[in-house]
């Protein structure tokens, strides 16, 4: 899944973003989207690590924390936190544009 215009920790603008099996694969501008790739644009909206001791639906549920970061980079595992406004919005995952 490519998401567009996301803000996220340590860029100055809006990225782009590869969700691909279970983890971010790409970050940049422009990201060309792949022939049965989905897309979904955040209009802005920021993008976070859901930190550790977070309760995530049963779905969401990680089978290992080791190693991860408190920021957004390739390798980061979903899902992902969408703020708006200072709330959050929802969670993020591959399959959130389908």
């Amino acid at each position: 899944m490519l998401i567009r215009n996301a803000r996220i920790e340590g860029y100055s603008g809006p990225v782009d973003l590869r969700l691909m099996h279970g983890a971010v694969q790409e970050i940049g501008a422009a990201l060309q989207k792949g022939l049965y790739e989905s897309e979904l644009d955040l209009a802005g909206d920021a993008l976070t690590v859901c930190p550790p001791d977070m309760a995530l639906p049963k779905r969401y549920r990680r089978r290992s924390r080791a190693g991860e970061t408190a920021h957004i980079i390739p390798g980061t595992q979903e899902p992902l936190l969408r703020w708006r406004d200072g709330k959050i919005a929802g969670f993020i995952d591959s399959h959130s544009a389908d």
